[in-house]
């Protein structure tokens, strides 16, 4: 379809793949664009330009990814868009061989080009370039400002992001090249962020990182989580603070007593494991001393009394012999972790872990995933069995009509955990009192007593 000019206002498809921080990006194109005078439409067939921004963590995600684009382009063909625009991960995986990958798309950009989103997209509906406009680099900012986003999560929680970028050196991941090393966010950006957000009605900020844990290392030359936490706490609005993603090489006595003294931060640990064998853990360069991550558990279960656990763990990781299988099942038996997802050992190029020996076929990787998520059904069930006649805080996320509700308990992070369905007095967006009166496998049900105070 030959390219001409554009009118005054040109309308924007966006989709938005990936993790929360790829949500985060994708709100702050999505205020860049917005801000240079594009409009946002729910439907591709009705933009101008579809902007699909990726993740490229894992195959699976980078074919998501890919499916996704075929579509878009598959409307250019046929004349119901002009332009077809990729951004994020994928495009920072690949460099400037991403442009060959992705068919026939109009512009590429990847992480450190975020904000030149509305430039590119006029360039492109302009048709000012032959070819595949190609923005991707290694040029990575000190830190990300995070702020003027439109934002497409609910109007009552955010992602607040304190740290960009990666410095451990985990045998399977590709992140560090992707998103480069860590890069902590200055503690008073953080804050005019936390305010805007919640002036904006977040009454809950979900903390993100690649390691929120390892905040402030780079900036102030020791970890500051346990500082930011009160600053963030004062601002008029919030309600509830989440941390997601500690590392267990990075989680500090002082972090742990933060999160159980703070009112305002949910007694709520995130903490990835992978493995529990520490023979594994090395194979996975995780840098822990034998028996640190057990006697962390222990710690964390000790001092935050009525903590949620939320971990993963990796199945048929090169190396994993049938033995140290069901070494980790035991363990996990053990351990009770409320909240467990269990993935699958993705072959990733580029990571080291591609490279071992002792791959495990993958029906057999597939096996041992299906075998701890049946065992976590039944730890989940019968501590979610526990709960019954227990009274919680939860946060409305939807109606459901005649007085009933769909919503959150503060032991579930938004989009990765369970449902509480209540009825009774309640709106969407507000923190309510609920006694727990029944449980059915990862959801619950009750009553709304009241709002909380």
């Amino acid at each position: 379809m030959p390219r001409s000019g554009i009118d005054a206002l040109p309308k924007i498809n966006f989709v938005s793949l990936g993790c929360a921080k790829n949500t985060v990006d994708s709100e702050v194109m999505l205020g860049r664009l917005a801000s240079d005078g594009f409009v946002v439409c729910g439907r591709a067939e009705d933009a101008d330009v579809v902007v699909v921004n990726t993740c490229g963590f894992l195959q699976a995600a980078e074919q998501e990814a890919l499916e996704t684009i075929r579509g878009a382009v598959k409307l250019k063909s046929r004349g119901k868009v002009k332009a077809v625009v990729v951004a994020g991960c994928l495009p920072s995986r690949y460099g400037q061989d991403a442009k060959d990958k992705l068919g026939d798309v109009d512009a590429v950009l990847g992480g450190p080009e975020r904000d030149r989103i509305g430039e590119v997209c006029r360039e492109v509906l302009n048709g000012r370039f032959d070819g595949v406009l190609n923005l991707t680099s290694r040029n990575y900012p000190e830190y990300e400002i995070d702020r003027d986003r439109l934002r497409i999560t609910p109007r009552h929680t955010a992602y607040l992001r304190v740290a960009e970028g990666c410095n451990h050196t985990c045998a399977f991941c590709i992140i560090p090249h992707i998103r480069g090393r860590f890069r902590s966010k200055p503690m008073d950006e953080l804050v005019r962020e936390a305010r805007e957000l919640a002036a904006d009605g977040a009454v809950e900020l979900n903390l993100i990182g690649q390691d929120v844990s390892e905040y402030g290392l780079d900036l102030y030359r020791r970890t500051m989580l346990q500082e930011l936490l009160p600053r963030l706490a004062e601002i008029e609005g919030v309600r509830w603070i989440r941390c997601l993603y500690m590392y267990p090489t990075m989680v500090t006595d002082a972090m742990i007593a933060e999160i159980a003294r703070n009112p305002k931060v949910v007694k709520y640990i995130d903490m990835p494991i992978q493995h529990t064998r520490d023979r594994m853990l090395k194979l996975m360069r995780r840098g822990l001393k034998p028996g640190r991550q057990d006697e962390l558990i222990r710690r964390i279960r000790a001092e935050i009394p009525g903590v949620v656990f939320r971990t993963t763990v990796i199945a048929g990781h090169p190396g994993e012999t049938p033995e140290d299988h069901a070494a980790m099942l035991e363990d996990l038996a053990r351990y009770r972790f409320e909240r467990l997802g269990a993935f699958v050992f993705s072959v990733e190029p580029g990571t080291r872990a591609a490279e071992m020996g002792g791959q495990v076929p993958d029906q057999e990787r597939v096996r041992r995933r299906d075998a701890i998520m049946r065992q976590q059904r039944k730890i989940a069930a019968e501590i979610h069995a526990s709960w019954v006649g227990r009274e919680v805080e939860a946060i409305i996320e939807t109606s459901k009509g005649a007085g009933r509700w769909a919503g959150r308990t503060a032991g579930d992070a938004p989009d990765v955990d369970g449902t509480v369905l209540l009825r009774g007095e309640a709106a969407v967006g507000t923190i309510v009192r609920a006694k727990i009166t029944a449980s059915r496998g990862y959801d619950l049900s009750g009553l709304v007593l009241r709002f909380a105070s």
